[in-house]
Order: structure tokens, then C-alpha cells, then sequence
């Protein structure tokens, strides 16, 4: 059962993919269907600051309010087996080098959008 206490950030780094780059997003509303509460389960609408253009995230894919909060300076090692959100930060043991989680591009395997402090942005496998 889905925690109804979910409340995503309200402004995020993300992978603008009209832009083609990394860009400020804001939230600009919580889609929640069949009259269900809004949970990690309902989808979240942000547009990008500069082009104004929307992209949606699930719930299960963003960090919360309460979990950017709690470990700010928390940074968790890259490995390809694992699930990450967006807005989480992660170190990666070849690059040598720590980054964001700004986007993800869904298929087989699902691929997350790293902005790396060194590196710049790169394309990684989650959840293999």
C-alpha cells in the first residue's frame, strides 16, 4: 500500500529533453486518477524554466521533500542494479567523480540522466 504522505520538491534539476540539457524545473501540478490522494503512486507535472515545455514524473521516481531534506549531504555509490530518484545524489566508482540524478528514459533497461560535477552529463542503466 502506497504512503499518502508523499509530497515531491517542488523545484528540481532535470534533463530537459527540448532543451537537449540539464534545466531548472518547477512543479506545476500533482495528476492523481480515479480520485485516488496523492501519492508516490500519482504522477508529477514539472516544466522547465526556460523553454516552459512539461515533462511528467511518477511518484516512485522522485525524491520527496522530507527524504532531500534528511540526507542532503547522504551520497549513495552507482551500481547498475539499483533503483535511483531523481533529485538523488550518487557517486560513481570508475568515473571517479559525484553527481545528480536529473532524468530517467524508460525501456529495457531503464536509463537515468547523471550530471556529474567532472564528467558533465551521462546515461546510466538502473534496475538490471
Amino acid at each position: 500500500m502506497a504512503s499518502s504522505n508523499f509530497t515531491p520538491v517542488s523545484e528540481i534539476l532535470a534533463y530537459c529533453r527540448f532543451c537537449q540539457k540539464p534545466m531548472p524545473a518547477q512543479l506545476d501540478r500533482s495528476i492523481a486518477e480515479n480520485g485516488r490522494i496523492l501519492d508516490k503512486e500519482a504522477t508529477y507535472e514539472y516544466s522547465c524554466i526556460k523553454c516552459h515545455k512539461t515533462f511528467c514524473f511518477s511518484g516512485n521516481d522522485l525524491i520527496s521533500k522530507e527524504l532531500a531534506n534528511k540526507n542532503n549531504e547522504q551520497i549513495r555509490e552507482y551500481l547498475p542494479k539499483n533503483h535511483y530518484l531523481i533529485g538523488e545524489k550518487i557517486s560513481h566508482k570508475k568515473f571517479k567523480d559525484k553527481g545528480i540524478v536529473i532524468g530517467k528514459e524508460y525501456g529495457k533497461p531503464t536509463k537515468i540522466f547523471v550530471q556529474f560535477e567532472k564528467n558533465g552529463l551521462k546515461k546510466l542503466v538502473e534496475d538490471i
